[in-house]
Formats: structure tokens, C-alpha cells, sequence
């Protein structure tokens, strides 16, 4: 008797698929699909956009990308142990995100890209 059979791929798929639901309902955030996606650039460095923001901030919908931690300090040149961005104007988001390096899912912090922009701006003077 054989069942249906599950892949790795399968589960993480699931996975992903869980945790977007759970981004949009507690914080109306969603990922953004593989060739949706723009590339943010700031100074000489470049990110793909992962995460976008669909909350509305008190001023409307905000529509601003997210960028992970190792993202947001792509952009602003050194990691904090604080975070990369000091003292940012709209809500750091909690998310778990799969972690290759890792080989699974690590929680993580998004930053919407006009706090990273201001916090870079204050790095490069």
C-alpha cells in the first residue's frame, strides 16, 4: 500500500505559502512573485525586491518595498548589532524568510526602503 508521496520541495512550498497568508493578514505585507519583482538600487549597490508593503500607515496605501536586514545593510555598508536601521519612522515587520545559507527558515526583520533610504543618506552624509 503506497500513499501519496511528499517531496522537500513540496513542504517548503507549503511552507512559504503559510507564512505569505500569515504576512497578510497580521501585517498586510506579501511577497512578491519571482518576476514581479524590481531592482532597488541605492548608491553603488542593488537588491531584488522580495517583500511589499500593502498597509495603510495613517496617509493612505503604502505600497513601499521591504528589504530584509541583510538587505537594508547591503545598502547602508556595515551591519549593527541593533539592526540596520537605527530609528526608522514606519513598523519593522517580524517575517520568518528561508534562510539558503541555512538550509531553512529563520525569522527576520523587514524595513520599508524609505527608513533604509534616510538611514543611508545620514551614513553617506
Amino acid at each position: 500500500m503506497s500513499g501519496p508521496t511528499v517531496t522537500l520541495n513540496d513542504l517548503i512550498e507549503t511552507r512559504l505559502a503559510e507564512i505569505a497568508e500569515d504576512a497578510w493578514k497580521t501585517h498586510r505585507i506579501m511577497p512578491v512573485n519571482h518576476g514581479d519583482g524590481r531592482v532597488i538600487q541605492l548608491g553603488s549597490a542593488a537588491v531584488w525586491e522580495l517583500w511589499t508593503c500593502r498597509a495603510n500607515h495613517g496617509s493612505g496605501l503604502c505600497g513601499e518595498p521591504l528589504l530584509t536586514a541583510t538587505q537594508a545593510s547591503t545598502f547602508i555598508g556595515m551591519p549593527r548589532e541593533d539592526g540596520p536601521v537605527v530609528n526608522p519612522v514606519l513598523p519593522v515587520i517580524e517575517v520568518e524568510l528561508l534562510d539558503s545559507a541555512v538550509g531553512g527558515f529563520l525569522i527576520d526583520d523587514l524595513f520599508h526602503l524609505s527608513d533604509v533610504r534616510a538611514e543611508f543618506r545620514k551614513a553617506n552624509g
